[in-house]
């Protein structure tokens, strides 16, 4: 039986970029879930919608429930027909068979599993989405499974014990949640979705409730203290300016605070660039599980970090978070008023449609000029301390304020 692909008219002339790749042509070779009393016509929605069409003379109608698109409106006979679709669409299908209208479907999990199969992404990228993974468990009341990295299913457990952790097993539906940039996977281009927002597209959801990691433990440290993180996944999403760390860390030691270094390792190279823990911070460095961060992080007064999986976690752990990058816009990551940016300089370049994307292991605009990195560079140490003031006065005067909702 051979495969037929079938879209919304957006992906329609796309078919050749977005129908390569292993995900979706694996799974089309598994059988399908959802097995009907008329031989060789079976469905589930576990790579995009996919039916299986028997030999006969049938006549297929597949539209996108909410928007009431039509996505397919033909003849079938002996075929599988697949969605180009990977994201959550409310699928609807109608067949007909010697011109008799014999079945109807409407997607609704009932009973069955759904399962999110999450790819390969970094680890913000997994705290980000988790709340509307339990959004949607709440709102189509269905049982939910997941598949991801063993470093996180220990936040999993703690944080949201509705949701298995095991590979998919004869599930209704599998999605692959990744804020990516290939459009079978979100219905938008990434790059121009806030990474708060990228959620609702790839669930289907209007919101999600934000979920707070509460501490497992006591707090451990009498002093107060403030937790940093210098590494991120890429050498370019670091503070490179040089005297950056060490006079932002020597300001808050004499604020009277500990600085508390949280970096999985002690010092990171990347492209001929190292990054490694300031002068005068404690080593607090460590492959260690991530509950002991949130642990750490929840009594902490602040977190000072990145584009990071950390500063995402701080977020989660309701730490107020002072978020420093160049390379991305202040709209891109979590909402946060202590946000430093220079907008002086070149910056965001990584969400710059106008270039092709890659994951940019060197600066893309100004490599080899004496303005590579200037985006990073250029933010000062003044800068970062004055939005440290900010957020201290904002914390004595009770304006620092949360939001439920993402």
């Amino acid at each position: 039986m051979d495969a037929k692909y079938f879209s919304a008219p957006r992906l329609s002339n796309g078919l050749k970029q977005v129908t390569f790749g292993t995900v979706w042509r694996e799974g089309e070779l598994k059988n399908l879930s959802v097995q009907t009393t008329f031989p060789g016509l079976a469905f589930d929605f576990n790579c995009g919608m996919r039916l299986a069409i028997p030999a006969g003379n049938w006549h297929v109608k597949i539209l996108d429930h909410d928007s009431e698109i039509v996505c397919f409106d033909e003849d079938a006979s002996d075929v599988l027909l697949v969605s180009l679709e990977k994201f959550f669409v409310r699928w609807e299908f109608f067949l007909w068979l010697d011109g008799q209208e014999i079945f109807h479907h409407l997607w609704d999990p009932g009973d069955w599993t759904v399962h999110f199969n999450f790819l390969p992404s970094g680890m913000g990228d997994r705290i980000v989405l988790f709340p509307y993974m339990e959004e949607f468990r709440k709102k189509w009341k269905c049982k939910v499974s997941c598949s991801v990295e063993p470093y996180l299913q220990e936040l999993l457990k703690l944080y949201f014990p509705e949701i298995e952790i095991n590979p998919p097993k004869n599930s209704y539906a599998t999605y692959f949640p990744a804020p990516g940039f290939n459009h079978a996977f979100t219905p938008e281009e990434a790059r121009i979705v806030p990474m708060e927002k990228i959620g609702q597209q790839i669930f289907g959801l209007p919101r999600a409730e934000k979920i707070i990691y509460r501490p497992t433990k006591p707090r451990q440290i009498a002093e107060p203290y403030v937790c940093i993180a210098v590494q991120s996944s890429a050498t370019i999403k670091t503070w490179l300016n040089p005297e950056g760390w060490p006079r932002v860390v020597d300001y808050l030691k004499r604020r009277g605070y500990r600085v508390l270094c949280i970096d999985k390792n002690r010092e990171q190279t990347d492209h001929g660039m190292t990054v490694k823990i300031p002068e005068g911070a404690e080593d607090f460095t460590g492959d260690i599980p991530l509950s002991e961060r949130v642990n750490l992080l929840a009594y902490a007064e602040f977190f000072i970090g990145l584009p990071s999986g950390l500063s995402w976690l701080a977020w989660a752990s309701d730490c107020p978070v002072i978020l420093i990058s160049g390379i991305t816009p202040a709209w891109f990551e979590f909402s946060t008023p202590y946000r430093v940016i220079n907008r002086r300089v070149c910056f965001g370049c990584h969400n710059d449609l106008s270039l092709k994307w890659a994951y940019f292991e060197t600066c893309p605009l100004h490599k080899g000029t004496d303005r590579a990195y200037e985006c990073s560079k250029k933010i000062s140490a003044r800068q970062v301390i004055q939005t440290i003031e900010q957020l201290l006065d904002d914390k004595r005067t009770g304006r620092i304020k949360n939001s439920n909702f993402i």
